[in-house]
């Protein structure tokens, strides 16, 4: 499972590949928002897709 602000999914590791954590990110319903999504949204896109395509500020 992943959460990615790239929207091309260029980053994502092939179906199949091994995946490699760059942190992890506890996303839990009922509690606070993540990423400026509701905690249910972003583990039904988990869910569905695989993944949770996050809108991270700009640096």
């Amino acid at each position: 499972m992943a959460i990615t602000d790239d929207r091309s999914g260029a980053i994502l590791p092939d179906i199949g590949s091994v995946w490699k954590a760059d942190g992890l990110t506890e996303v839990v319903i009922g509690r606070r928002q993540r990423f400026n999504a509701e905690p249910a949204e972003i583990i039904a896109s988990i869910e569905r897709e695989g993944f949770y395509l996050a809108t991270l500020p700009k640096k």
